[in-house]
């Protein structure tokens, strides 16, 4: 699907540079958008990273589904062994129970065991399944639970209790982090308004006054040609776009620990520095 976006861009590009010359005008909603070839590149190269960004949003979604459902999963397991029940039957008769997305991979779970796949190997599997940090330290729990034995509802239980204050510290943090996330909006439209400053107000002017001929300074010639307002034009659009895409890639890092969060961060920064420098700038 990304390719497709890409190559559709790209050879729309192609075809209004054919047509209307190397710097097309393209009207969109009112507005005049001035256009080249790196900027019809650069406006693929930010559509086709939606397709990706659509599938981590889903799957981010289903990870958090499956860290919410693990301390229900690790009571209802503990309630199972109260009535002298194995671990593994424990688990098999808490396995009959809706837990969201974790259902699927619980039940994976019973069929790896009625195997005779060891318990381990079954938990490991099911945590590299579910892919979340939670899981793969409920897994690494629940394996020592049943090595070490004994009471089958105290051990759930503490573990239990052990992911809830994991899950706490995490909204936690996430909270505390979140108006980092404003801060970064803040800053990059600060950004763009200082750039769209500097071009319209002093680099559009330089490049409107027309320095002809030779100067000598303390005996030293200079000779004065206009500034190409283009070219100062491109630079600032590329380093507004490195800004975005680090940045918005840095804010999903800090808000859920997933760098593949911050795309949509990313995508949207660099979507609002394009419409700026090509609409308005």
């Amino acid at each position: 699907m990304a390719g497709i976006i890409f190559a559709g861009i790209f050879f729309w590009g192609v075809a209004e540079i054919a047509l209307n010359g190397p710097n097309p005008d393209v009207p969109f909603a009112g507005l005049t958008g001035h256009f080249s070839f790196d900027r019809f590149l650069l406006l693929g190269g930010i559509l086709c990273l939606i397709p990706p960004t659509i599938v981590y949003l889903f799957e981010s979604k289903k990870r958090d589904a499956i860290d919410n459902n693990i301390p229900h999963l690790i009571r209802d397991i503990a309630d199972a062994g109260r009535s002298g029940m194995t671990l593994t039957r424990a688990i098999e008769i808490s396995a009959e129970r809706d837990y969201g997305p974790l259902t699927k991979e619980i039940k994976k779970l019973i069929a790896k065991i009625s195997f005779r796949v060891p318990l381990e190997k079954a938990l490991q599997f099911f945590a590299d399944r579910t892919g979340t940090m939670l899981s793969r330290r409920t897994a690494m729990l629940v394996s020592e639970a049943n090595k070490s034995g004994g009471d089958i509802q105290e051990s759930m239980e503490s573990i239990a209790k052990h992911i809830q204050e994991i899950q706490y510290l995490e909204r936690k943090r996430r909270a505390t982090l979140r108006p980092f996330i404003g801060v970064m909006y803040i800053s990059f439209a600060v950004f763009l308004v200082t750039v769209y400053l500097l071009i319209s107000s002093f680099f559009k002017q330089l490049a409107n006054t027309t320095f002809g001929g030779s100067s000598a300074i303390g005996g030293v010639g200079f000779n004065f040609i206009s500034l190409p307002l283009p070219k100062i034009t491109a630079v600032f659009l590329y380093m507004a776009m490195i800004e975005a895409l680090f940045a918005g890639l840095v804010g999903g890092k800090m808000a859920t620990g997933y760098l593949k969060d911050g795309l949509k961060h990313a995508i949207l920064l660099m979507l609002i520095c394009f419409v700026t420098f090509v609409f308005f700038v």
